[in-house]
């Protein structure tokens, strides 16, 4: 290059110093990482050029949570043989300063270089540049795992008020009743991350051995085929009113209640035992109001150690116990001398069960109770609710649960309604006058339309091999319903006009007493299209 010539002497000047410029932001970039590094890294990503599609999840937060789901997905795409959806995972950690041996450590605990780190604190996590092109994409996934509930609150808050963000959105949150209210006006769009849910939904995905249909009396034909109904109820205790033991009755109230030979539902008993008890239902039946006054329901404010309690379980002959005391320890204790307790009642073991809640189950654990059920030769004693189980991608993204509920769209065409589950999804989220109610009543019917799906195991230990009878399909129809009114009741519905605000619903009422015309329209239709799926299983 001649530098006598001025054109080349000024580009050779521009190139230096673009260079210079080069290496100076290479040495800020590299080697002393700021807050502004994060902001230059997501803002340039030059290894996601053309995979702007590809199914991406964003952490906010750094917890054991989120990195066990986390972990889990890596796993699911070890399995996946197409690789052309999988994208990143990010975690974005809420703090003011960025560790890079934060982040190799990150990635050496996920064993996995797809992962990265930034930081930001709650107000910034959202606004990274170059996090935009992620969040606007509905393929991505965002879960709020912030500290604190109210920094998870304000997330949540932001999320939602950016109608430019479609990404699906996994907001955690311990506490049931936690800002129910922001979380319900999202629509279909938030989904609530409760441990203690989830611990009944892992036990309804991946346990139906243990489910309460297996612990009450069937009735059955002359050809042994189940007739639709029961002849004993179930017969349950629930030990612990805490988190864990109130989703224990709204898992009973759900799961525990079938039919009896009169279309009713069938005489039940539930007893919950908690010395802080009164401190708590309130607040539990205002949630649930449809279950204000229910005789099944005993509402006991003494401890499980009293002597009363001791007296009222040798004499009971419960069937389908539930222990809630705490995370793990003292409800294997109870576990164990509930057990032992009714060996000496000379009560039947063999159609006992016992789930004790342990949050962190170890091989310690699995012998001790290995160890009892073997003495007794029983299979009594079970844990449930390990947070290694519960945390997975199956359990959380519900993707499983939606592709069966999708297969019911036939019963609603047969109803008369055409729209896809996506094309309700788009009519109930348009803003507009009637948008809170409209996204409520979304909320409600996709809940309808999983639960559904969530009973098949259920419904189907009560039918019959081959066709049904006449007789038959209304006693699966009563059933089906009596699960339906019995899953939106547990929503907080109760009976009324139909009024999304108020949560009202007007098939909230026993199946006999219903019109004919919602008698053959909803519990035929929908029995007919369960059985269809049994036999496309």
């Amino acid at each position: 290059m001649d530098l006598t010539n001025p054109l080349h002497f000024i580009l050779t000047i521009f190139a230096g110093l673009a260079a210079l410029a080069l290496v100076i932001w290479l040495i800020v970039f590299l080697v002393k990482p700021s807050r502004r590094r994060d902001a230059l890294s997501l803002a340039i990503p030059f290894h996601f050029i053309g995979r702007k599609n590809r199914k991406h999840h964003v952490f906010v937060g750094i917890s054991p949570y989120s990195k066990l789901m986390a972990a889990s997905l890596l796993r699911e795409w070890e399995k996946e043989q197409k690789k052309k959806d999988q994208g990143r995972i990010l975690f974005v950690n809420l703090t003011d300063r960025f560790n890079p041996l934060a982040e190799r450590l990150l990635r050496a605990e996920l064993s996995s270089q797809r992962v990265r780190l930034f930081n930001a604190t709650p107000a910034e996590a959202l606004k990274l540049r170059g996090l935009r092109s992620w969040l606007v994409n509905k393929r991505t996934s965002l879960y709020l795992f912030a500290d604190s509930q109210e920094a998870n609150a304000q997330l949540l808050t932001q999320a939602t008020a950016d109608p430019s963000i479609k990404a699906k959105i996994f907001y955690y949150s311990p506490d049931p009743n936690g800002f129910d209210a922001l979380v319900a006006a999202t629509g279909s769009r938030v989904r609530t991350l409760n441990p203690h849910q989830m611990a009944f939904r892992h036990l309804t995905l991946q346990c139906p051995q243990l489910m309460p249909f297996n612990y009450v009396k069937k009735a059955v034909g002359a050809d042994g085929e189940p007739l639709g109904y029961v002849t004993e109820g179930l017969h349950a205790l629930v030990i612990g009113f805490g988190n864990t033991g109130q989703e224990a009755v709204r898992f009973l109230y759900e799961f525990g209640s079938f039919v009896g030979k009169d279309f009713q539902r069938a005489p039940m008993s539930v007893k919950v035992y908690d010395p802080s008890l009164d401190a708590q239902l309130g607040a539990f039946l205002e949630s649930a109001p449809q279950m204000k006054g229910d005789k099944a329901f005993t509402w006991c404010a003494e401890s499980a150690g009293s002597v009363a309690f001791w007296e009222e379980f040798a004499r009971a002959h419960f069937n389908y116990i539930i222990v809630a005391m705490d995370d793990g320890p003292r409800n294997l204790q109870m576990g164990v001398a509930l057990l032992q307790a009714a060996a000496r009642a000379g009560q039947d073991l063999s159609s006992m069960l016992i789930l004790m809640r342990y949050w962190q189950e170890t091989a310690k654990t699995q012998e001790i109770t290995k160890s009892y059920n073997e003495a007794f030769g029983v299979s009594a004693l079970h844990c449930f609710g390990n947070t290694k189980d519960i945390w997975t991608a199956d359990v959380i993204s519900g993707r499983r649960l939606k592709n069966v509920a999708l297969l019911f769209d036939e019963n609603r065409q047969a109803m008369g309604i055409s729209e896809t589950w996506d094309q309700r999804k788009e009519r109930l989220s348009q803003p507009g006058k009637n948008h809170l109610r409209n996204q409520l009543q979304l909320r409600r019917e996709q809940a309808m339309d999983v639960e559904r799906a969530v009973y098949l195991p259920t419904f189907y230990a009560f039918t019959p091999k081959g066709q049904p009878n006449t007789e038959q399909m209304q006693y699966l129809a009563a059933l089906e319903h009596l699960h339906w009114m019995h899953a939106l009741a547990v929503m907080g519905y109760t009976d009324g006009p139909l009024d999304e605000l108020t949560k009202h619903h007007p098939d909230m009422q026993p199946y006999p007493t219903l019109r004919s015309g919602d008698q053959r329209h909803m519990g035929l239709l929908a029995v007919k299209s369960m059985l269809k799926l049994k036999n496309w299983e």
